[in-house]
């Protein structure tokens, strides 16, 4: 065999055995590619997901320590505070159940993976740590604020009670008050002929000697039966039959508390000064 045929097989050879080699770890590193990209992918993915579920506790944390209250203040005094305060553990438990699902998929991706990625189960490990202690955080304040919802109640029921209680009581000064005040402005009246006020009893004919010289006196008033009345904060005054002869006031009230006057037929007596009318309680008048 020539050298020179010799010398080209062997070269053929080496040839042969570069491709091959060349082939072989092309696809070693296109393999290698495909896993180092499916591990960065899941690891990006792994990530965001984490930043995101911390982000929301983070938000979580910042209200629970600002939107809501602590042990030594409980603002829950006005109705729009306290939709405040349920519309913020509305809203916390709803994502903390959103992040809880979020991280059970994530195990379960992590888990399925042929590729195990350092640190990644640790940082879900914590954020379900953090996870459990803000939802414990968050029960308990639900918890308070059923208590103080409950105390709440309690406090304006008694508070209408009070109110309720305090408006009787007021109800019932102001009913003595104006029974006092009606009392005191009521006048008791009547008029009629002398044979009509003796025989009721309101007037007697007493001294003189055979029916001369007596005197008219305003018997005790036992009867208030008898008697007709005004309220001198409703009228001024009453009006009585007028007569040829006239009319006598025999009850005494003082002229300076009153005017008569004659309207057709009827006189009409017109109270001027009822501090003055109003000591006398009993108006008689007796028509002549």
């Amino acid at each position: 065999m020539k050298i020179s045929t010799l010398i080209s097989i062997v070269l053929a050879v080496i040839a042969i055995a570069v491709s091959v080699l060349w082939f072989t770890t092309n696809t070693k590193n296109a393999k290698l590619t495909e896993q180092n990209d499916s591990i960065r992918t899941s690891f990006d993915n792994a990530t965001k997901t984490i930043n995101e579920i911390q982000t929301n506790l983070d938000s979580i944390e910042t209200g629970l320590s600002g939107q809501l209250f602590s042990d030594r203040e409980m603002p829950i005094s006005s109705d729009d505070k306290r939709s405040q305060i349920i519309n913020s553990i509305r809203n916390m438990k709803q994502q903390i159940e959103s992040d809880k699902k979020r991280i059970a998929d994530l195990e379960k991706r992590l888990a399925g993976s042929q590729y195990k990625i350092k640190g990644l189960e640790t940082l879900v490990t914590k954020l379900k740590a953090s996870i459990a202690d803000k939802e414990k955080i968050v029960a308990e304040l639900s918890g308070k604020l059923g208590v103080m919802e409950e105390t709440l109640v309690a406090e304006k029921a008694l508070s209408k009670e009070e109110i309720y209680k305090r408006d009787q009581e007021i109800a019932a000064k102001q009913a003595v008050i104006e029974a006092q005040d009606k009392d005191i402005n009521t006048i008791f009246y009547t008029f009629g002929s002398r044979d009509e006020l003796i025989d009721d009893k309101i007037i007697s004919r007493e001294g003189g000697l055979l029916g001369i010289g007596r005197v008219t006196t305003l018997q005790k008033v036992s009867d208030l039966m008898k008697y007709k009345t005004f309220d001198l904060k409703e009228v001024d005054g009453i009006s009585f039959p007028a007569t040829k002869k006239g009319y006598s006031i025999l009850s005494g009230q003082n002229p300076a508390s009153y005017k008569v006057s004659k309207v057709g037929e009827s006189y009409i007596i017109k109270v001027t000064n009822k501090e003055l009318f109003r000591k006398n309680k009993f108006l008689v008048i007796e028509i002549l």
